[in-house]
């Protein structure tokens, strides 16, 4: 053991500084995001068979289905969903380490668990309970059992961070080109059944729920396409991708020489290329582009970032006046950044203190009696109840939504036990250019006003929250 730790002490000492830099974090408040509204409302659902909580066909069912078991033991999930991010941030960055020793060096692994431990948005997710980590940490364990030439664990575990999230499983395609062009064509069979056995479980689990294999993929594809918030309000360009890298950690122009190593020998570097290469070029091409999805292929970022600091320093220790400080100084210099840089990220985008009103409203259904259906515009408060959630605002809400659910409003209204609408969390948000989408919204706050009582309203900045019961 302590000759493991000897050889590994670079390792062990970056998973203690980031496991104290966490924990200095860790009970600050930690708000409820929208998608963590989904996975627990889901998670109640899939668990209760679908007498609590809220369903999404168009999210992959792997987290929920995780976190659901605490919610079956009457434990507390959110705690549970938190402590295992927690737990992740070492796991991955243990898997980052290996692959690095693998596919490239010694210096770059050791270098590229520093920044990937320490990465801003890395360090920012690690505190809420979204599936990009548990993603990416199982698509870097999926790409070290590829290195290590078992391909069936890596489709095996690939696939399952399909089912954690779909985009996820753009790395098959990666790892499939990388043996079709090193010509091994055996290695292929199992790399796919491998993918197949976790993938064609969901699809029989779809053709059971919806009558179709595809529907979650189909729904998804098109609802991704149409979501107001990064189609439209805050659409990103191209080449957002590598602003957002520079923005997190300034030392990712390195990552520009550790590629350009990696392409001049590209035939002994195909599957490091191509796990890079692929999924990059897929969330580049997509019109939707979110700073998190950076996460699924960071760590190959991160990777090549540390190869090419790697490189760097055996430049410096060819020079007589380096030789003896040139490694030393690399690896404290990417250290101080890389944690500077993470910190800062954190501090300057978590926000570390309740909105009062909004935690009002999402606690508001705790403990209260409503006879007939509950129907929210906001998933988060699945997450405080455990009754039965039906949605104002899915999939998307445009007109064709709006107008469906006035017209079930006045239809039903005496089924329908409460009503939670905010113009915050984008639920009930009109698309710019979608003019009936606004009057429907507009009569449907009417006929609310006019024959449901107002029992909540708080307003927050420019957000107001409203709860109406019969």
């Amino acid at each position: 053991m302590m000759k493991h730790v000897q050889k590994h002490r670079l390792l062990y000492a970056v998973l203690i500084a980031a496991i104290i830099a966490r924990l200095v974090f860790l009970f600050d408040y930690h708000e409820i995001w929208w998608d963590s509204g989904v996975y627990f409302g889901m998670a109640k659902y899939l668990w209760s068979g679908g007498s609590a909580g809220l369903w999404e066909h168009i999210r992959p069912v792997l987290w929920p289905a995780i976190l659901g078991v605490a919610w079956w033991l009457k434990l507390n999930m959110v705690v549970l969903a938190r402590a295992l991010e927690f737990l992740l941030v070492p796991v991955s960055t243990v898997l980052v380490y290996f692959l690095g020793r693998k596919w490239f060096s010694q210096r770059a692994a050791a270098l590229a668990c520093i920044v990937w431990a320490f990465s801003g948005i890395v360090f920012y997710l690690g505190f809420h309970e979204y599936t990009e980590l548990p993603a990416a940490t199982l698509v870097l364990a999926g790409l070290l059992a590829f290195a290590h030439k078992r391909s069936f664990w890596a489709g095996v575990l690939v696939s399952l961070a399909f089912l954690m999230k779909f985009p996820a499983g753009i790395f098959i395609v990666a790892l499939g080109l990388s043996l079709l062009a090193q010509r091994k064509w055996k290695a292929l069979v199992p790399l796919g059944a491998g993918f197949a056995i976790p993938a064609a479980a969901f699809l029989l689990f779809n053709f059971f729920l919806y009558g179709s294999f595809l529907s979650p993929f189909i729904a998804a594809r098109e609802t991704i396409l149409q979501v107001l918030g990064c189609n439209v309000l805050h659409y990103k360009p191209w080449w957002q991708y590598f602003a957002w890298l520079w923005e997190e950690n300034r030392l990712h122009a390195f990552g520009l020489l550790g590629i350009g190593a990696l392409a001049l020998r590209w035939r002994k570097n195909i599957p490091q290329l191509l796990a890079l290469i692929v999924p990059v070029a897929y969330f580049m091409q997509l019109h939707c582009r979110e700073y998190r999805y950076l996460v699924l292929f960071l760590p190959m970022i991160a990777l090549t970032t540390a190869h090419g600091i790697a490189l760097v320093s055996e430049r410096l220790e060819k020079h007589k006046s380096f030789r003896k400080r040139a490694w030393t100084a690399i690896v404290l210099l990417v250290f101080a950044l890389s944690a500077f840089h993470g910190t800062l990220y954190y501090i300057g985008n978590e926000a570390r203190t309740p909105d009062i009103a909004a935690e009002r409203y999402f606690h508001w259904l705790e403990n209260k009696q409503i006879d007939g259906e509950i129907w929210s515009a906001n998933p988060v408060v699945s997450a405080h109840t455990d009754r039965l959630i039906h949605k104002i605002y899915y999939p998307v809400y445009a007109h064709g939504t709006a107008t469906d659910f006035n017209a079930y409003l006045r239809g039903n209204k005496n089924r329908i036990g409460a009503v939670l609408l905010d113009n915050c969390g984008g639920g009930i948000i009109c698309p710019p250019d979608d003019a009936q989408c606004a009057s429907e919204l507009a009569s449907m706050r009417a006929f609310l006003n006019e024959n449901f009582k107002q029992v909540f309203f708080e307003q927050s900045g420019r957000c107001w929250y409203a709860v109406y019961t019969h």
